[in-house]
């Protein structure tokens, strides 16, 4: 088939079932199994709707579970909830996360094209804007890849501080390379007096 006639399979009754399929097919069965924290999830949700898991096979390629940056493990490593792994081409907004019912990640709102779809409570809208809404400054750069690292860790995203312990860690995911001793001195100025947790503000 000639690339028009594929594309007006698609804009026929039937094409969004068409487009699924495709998806499917391309991603592959097992790696979408693979993407889901719930393996029984399914991309379909309540009343037909779209899934999380939907939603970002179609904007990242990957069926994750989650908006967030990156994947975030729990329990001691006994559970890891995956988010989008990298800067995606087009991005994605939702009411949800304003309810605080989710959170989204700076990948998603600094996509490559200043495109986002915007989840609501019933519709999808499309969200677009010049290039220059895109731009960020070096310190933005630098405040978003601290973020993700902090986030990283076990327990940050929920409670927004991580253990003293947990900084050599962080830095090691910045590919910052400081002795124990700075290590330790900055782990001294950064934490709460008396606490032993630094606070993400």
């Amino acid at each position: 088939l000639m690339e028009n006639d594929l594309l007006k399979l698609f804009k026929r009754t039937g094409g969004v079932i068409l487009l699924a399929m495709s998806m499917i097919q391309t991603r592959g069965f097992d790696h979408i199994k693979n993407d889901m924290d719930d393996p029984t999830s399914h991309l379909t949700a309540n009343f037909g709707h779209s899934s999380q898991e939907f939603i970002n096979l179609l904007l990242t390629g990957q069926a994750t579970s989650n908006t967030f940056d990156n994947t975030i493990t729990l329990g001691g490593g006994a559970l890891k909830c995956h988010g989008v792994q990298s800067q995606p081409s087009i991005g994605y907004l939702t009411q949800l996360e304003a309810l605080r019912y989710c959170s989204v990640g700076s990948y998603y709102k600094t996509p490559q094209f200043p495109i986002w779809v915007v989840g609501s409570t019933s519709h999808f809208t499309v969200l677009f804007g010049p290039p220059t809404s895109l731009e960020e400054s070096e310190s933005d750069v630098i405040l978003q890849m601290c973020r993700r690292a902090f986030k990283s860790c076990e327990g940050a995203e929920d409670n927004g501080f991580i253990p003293v312990s947990e900084l050599g860690a962080i830095l090691k995911k910045l590919d910052v390379n400081l002795e124990e001793a700075g290590a330790q001195t900055l782990g001294a100025s950064l934490k709460m007096a008396g606490s032993g947790i630094i606070l993400w503000s």
